[in-house]
């Protein structure tokens, strides 16, 4: 694991970050946290041989800012992440010549927070910084489609793109592009065709009715329900029934 400290003067922001983000997914654990830049410094001063600072701009007895200048100048090895908010942001931009890694706007975004480390994490590993699993990230990634497609299963009839994405912590559009990358689907081709591979169960017991069938995996048109089966299987929900369950 590559070490990170935490600089936030804001508490609850604070703890937020230590105790509810899975830093280990990233590659990283906190070894501190700090309300202002001072303590943070003491602590650095100390423990040279960490690898990372996420640290809020305004804070008191010394800012994020003065913080990264001393980082630079210092302990230049030390990779520094800056939080902004929105007025902040064009003041932050003179942190640059203070090699910050990236600037990252509150409110922060789960899926902003866990790039930006596993990107770092990731460059650290290439340049042999300390022996890690490489797969970590791929983990993360895979443990999110295993998630969305139990999220898809278990609720056949009601599943959407948006609720899977805010399960995942996640934009809709990234969880849609992730999900492609990974499955060669996207969100709603997947869960077309688990609908469908639904229904053909369902189908297969002469005591359910089309239209409960439809209903339970979500089409309140029974005739929208049998367009999209004819069009993914090529024959009618009567007519799979008709023929035993065999498919053309």
């Amino acid at each position: 694991m590559y070490s990170l400290i935490i600089v936030e003067d804001d508490d609850n922001i604070r703890s937020g970050l230590v105790h509810l983000f899975p830093w280990e997914d990233s590659g990283f654990t906190v070894t501190g946290d700090f309300s202002n830049g001072q303590a943070a410094w003491n602590y650095l001063k100390a423990h040279p041989e960490t690898t990372a600072v996420l640290t809020d701009i305004r804070m008191p007895v010394m800012d994020g800012l003065e913080l990264s200048r001393v980082i630079y100048e210092n302990i230049p090895s030390v990779h520094v992440y800056l939080i902004s908010g929105f007025q902040d942001f064009t003041y932050a931009q003179t942190a640059l010549r203070y090699n910050v890694k990236d600037f990252l706007v509150k409110p922060l975004r789960h899926h902003s927070l866990m790039l930006a480390f596993l990107k770092l994490k990731e460059e650290l590993d290439r340049t042999g910084a300390a022996a890690l699993e490489p797969e970590r990230p791929n983990q993360y990634y895979e443990q999110i489609i295993r998630g969305v497609k139990v999220y898809v299963m278990d609720n056949l009839r009601t599943a959407t793109l948006e609720e899977a994405a805010a399960r995942s912590h996640l934009s809709s559009s990234y969880l849609s592009r992730l999900f492609k990358s990974r499955t060669s689907l996207s969100f709603s081709e997947y869960l077309l065709q688990k609908r469908m591979e639904r229904a053909c169960v369902l189908l297969e017991d002469a005591r359910n009715k089309i239209y409960e069938i439809s209903d339970a995996i979500g089409y309140d048109n029974p005739k929208n329900f049998s367009r999209a089966f004819r069009s993914y299987y090529h024959l009618s929900p009567k007519e799979y029934r008709e023929r035993g369950g065999e498919l053309p």
